[in-house]
């Protein structure tokens, strides 16, 4: 531990195996539940096909996405998965900067690791990412999206409000 500012603070290095394990816990989770739901989707229903879940304001519907998030960088798999395992590397360093006892930051990075293996694995393997989460209403519909982009985006969310909350404390 260090002292840092009057506070107890702990450096993250591979000798906190718990943060760790933590991390790999909820990324290995993410993974096979994207893993999963991927695999069933494309076992069910054909490209294009829909199943609705909720009437028509969620629905499952099989895609194939060669781009990113929101459709963007269509046909784009190489530069993806390059930017894919860079995000990796990013979201470890950042874990070694990060403090040691908060279990919600460990989360957040964990889910966008997570979500990163598993759309890395998609594109590696299939030079596509299945999508098939359809949110809208009617012909209004949201990009469609899988498991490992929640994940993603949920933990760049989580861990930009705790770090914005741990500030503001400070202050």
């Amino acid at each position: 531990m260090h002292r840092l500012q009057g506070q107890a603070r702990a450096t993250l290095t591979l000798a906190s195996p718990r943060r760790l394990a933590w991390i790999v816990f909820v990324a290995a989770v993410v993974f096979l539940l994207d893993r999963l739901t991927k695999n069933a989707v494309a076992q069910n229903l054909r490209v294009g096909e829909s199943r609705e879940v909720l009437d028509d304001y969620v629905r499952i519907t099989h895609s194939q996405n060669t781009g990113a998030a929101f459709g963007l960088l269509p046909e784009r798999t190489t530069l993806l998965s390059i930017l894919s395992v860079l995000a990796v590397f990013v979201i470890l360093y950042y874990y070694r900067q990060l403090r040691a006892d908060s279990p919600l930051i460990a989360t957040t990075l964990g889910l966008q690791l997570g979500g990163a293996f598993g759309n890395l694995v998609d594109r590696l393997g299939q030079g596509y990412v299945v999508d098939f989460i359809d949110v809208g209403v009617g012909p209004y519909r949201y990009w469609t999206f899988n498991i490992a982009d929640s994940s993603i985006v949920i933990g760049i969310f989580g861990v930009l409000g705790l770090l914005w909350l741990e500030e503001r404390r400070k202050k």
